[in-house]
């Protein structure tokens, strides 16, 4: 269940609360990442209001699937400056 560590060792319940945190790292990385060329293609759009940097946060994840299956090939590895195109509507 959700909020509950289910391992019988605390070496396995720390390797479980590790890769909780590598997945929220992960997930605040990109957020920053996004957010940042957002905030720079709104401030040349000229229509940015300052006051909203108080409001943004890189924690949320609602727009991540955490219970897919995910395959991961490192010869397929890119530049954080090639991320995909915002989606602006």
């Amino acid at each position: 269940k959700q909020g509950e560590l289910r391992e019988r060792t605390i070496q396995h319940q720390l390797q479980r609360a590790s890769a909780l945190n590598i997945i929220i790292n992960a997930i605040s990385i990109w957020n920053t990442l996004h957010l940042t060329k957002a905030v720079e293609y709104q401030k040349r759009s000229g229509s940015f209001n300052e006051e909203l940097l108080h409001h943004m946060s890189p924690l949320g994840w609602e727009h991540i699937n955490l219970l897919g299956e995910y395959h991961f090939n490192s010869e397929k590895m890119v530049s954080l400056d090639s991320l995909r195109p915002l989606k602006l509507s």
